[in-house]
């Protein structure tokens, strides 16, 4: 059984993650930030969790610095881009970690039992 603002909202995070992988890095590119924006907001509003809401919102500040005109300042040994582009992929990954857990704490609740059994909590 699965849960449709769940899906929506990983449908969202796949949809970003590809934006982000097929962007070339030369220069702006507003229709893909326009496209990060509208997927973002759909994203954010998919799912009412507020964890989920702070990682959609860094996603969206990382890809409209990488996707804006102009190359980003470097950071470190790192290009500007790339820098930018580990960030959104850590963002997306911590969401679809946060989304698993949801969706397990609702399956457990479901089934009417707790998350985590008594005996892996006394190792």
């Amino acid at each position: 059984m699965g849960y449709p603002d769940i899906d929506r909202a990983r449908e969202g995070q796949s949809a970003l993650r590809r934006i982000v992988d097929a962007y070339a890095g030369q220069g702006g590119d507003p229709r893909a930030l326009r496209r990060v924006v509208d997927v973002c907001r759909e994203l954010a509003e998919a799912v009412d969790d507020d964890y989920c809401r702070a990682k959609v919102r860094a996603v969206a500040e990382f890809a409209a610095e990488l996707l804006s005109w102009g190359e980003p300042r470097a950071r470190g040994a790192l290009s500007g881009g790339e820098f930018l582009r580990q960030q959104i992929r850590t963002a997306l990954e911590l969401l679809e970690s946060r989304l698993y857990s949801l969706e397990q704490r609702r399956r457990a609740g479901q089934l009417g039992r707790p998350l985590f059994a008594e005996h892996a909590l006394k190792r």
